[in-house]
């Protein structure tokens, strides 16, 4: 295969990644990790292709050593690509030590056991993997060898494996499509894998990957547009769209406005206002039930959580969470909670009209209270 046909064959590919590329190096500065794994996500992909050249190379011209070191480095980079796509799916999650045990153990022990190859004075390293046979013709042909063959293709379905759990757990709660990508994304890639399996082919999975990235990348470009920059919940335009879309099917409204974030910006500055607003939302985040529940920022420090089709108890558990976590920060706020018994006639924005009430009696009393100094200062 020379330089020509090797263009001509991934002119796809390079269209793709000249995208993802452009996106991801525009984007560093403001998702400085996301688009530096976009950006190494997108180089292996493309090394793969060189890859697959010069396998090709080396079965026409007899090269048995640049066969053998080309078709390990693949073996131990294809793994690699799913094993990045796990870290972009579980991107601005907790990650525990298992995660990372999960991902970097098998990654690890694949490229060891795909170094193998490369050891051709040591007996049967080679064949119980694979090996290139050169022909008397001046060509060569692949051995596949015994069971370890296969074992990328064993690493590649655990990280699938791990990408099913974690769109599992994008699952939770009403916005689902982090999901339904995800799925999308696995499916089509596992596809591509048992295809290759099967047809013995080692391209496929090049072009797949990419466009797999590159709609998820699109995807998570178009998600962040429905949340907040500062504190990451869902945004007022948010709010709009699923009130409307469940208006019908929200039974729980809990309002809630800081206490004191004017005095704080104006006496220790804005950047100790914005400190407040996260750390107050992480607790929202935290103590919501994800499954009945969203968590919104209306505008400066008004917040929003509605329920959709949960239970009272539920409901008024969130709230004393959410009041307790934050009496024990360095910050307050007051609290408005209103639940819509079933086959009531209370409407959605009596509801919200409601819990308003309840929320501004709540400030008023705080701000009645003679222990406070009108507002409560960060430590």
């Amino acid at each position: 295969m020379d330089f020509a046909t090797y263009l001509a064959s991934n002119i796809p590919l390079f269209c793709i990644s000249i995208v993802m590329l452009f996106i991801s190096v525009r984007n560093l500065k403001i998702r400085k990790w996301e688009s530096i794994l976009f950006i190494i996500f997108t180089a292996l992909v493309l090394y793969l292709s060189i890859v697959v050249a010069m396998e090709t190379l080396a079965k026409n011209t007899g090269n048995v050593i640049l066969g053998t070191i080309f078709t390990s480095t693949g073996y131990i980079v294809r793994p690699i690509l799913l094993f990045i796509f796990v870290l972009l799916a579980n991107m601005g999650r907790k990650k525990t030590k298992l995660f990372y045990l999960l991902c970097f153990i098998p990654i690890g022990i694949n490229a060891l056991i795909c170094l193998f190859p490369l050891f051709f004075g040591v007996p049967g390293l080679s064949t119980i993997f694979f090996s290139y046979k050169a022909l008397e013709d001046g060509t060569a042909i692949f051995v596949r060898g015994g069971f370890l063959n296969y074992f990328p293709h064993l690493i590649s379905v655990i990280y699938l494996g791990l990408l099913v759990y974690i769109s599992t757990v994008h699952f939770q709660g009403k916005h689902r499509r982090d999901g339904f990508v995800l799925l999308f994304c696995v499916f089509f890639i596992a596809i591509t894998v048992v295809t290759e399996v099967l047809t013995r082919r080692s391209d496929l999975l090049n072009i797949v990957c990419e466009i797999c990235a590159m709609v998820n990348y699109i995807f998570i470009m178009s998600v962040n547009t429905s949340r907040d920059v500062l504190t990451q919940l869902y945004d007022r335009r948010t709010y709009y769209e699923d009130s409307a879309r469940y208006h019908s099917s929200i039974n729980g409204v809990i309002q809630i406005d800081m206490n004191g974030l004017k005095y704080l910006n104006d006496n220790f500055g804005h950047a100790v206002g914005d400190e407040a607003l996260v750390n107050v939302a992480s607790i929202f985040t935290d103590s919501i039930d994800k499954q009945t529940m969203c968590a919104y920022r209306l505008s400066g420090d008004e917040f929003l959580v509605l329920m959709i089709d949960g239970k009272e108890e539920s409901l008024n558990k969130t709230a004393q969470l959410i009041r307790e976590k934050v009496d024990a920060s360095p910050y307050s706020a007051a609290i408005g909670t209103f639940f819509i018994p079933p086959k009531s006639d209370i409407t959605f924005e009596e509801a919200m009209h409601k819990a308003e009430e309840l929320m501004y009696e709540d400030k008023e009393n705080y701000y009645a209270d003679k222990e406070h100094d009108r507002r409560r200062l960060t430590k």
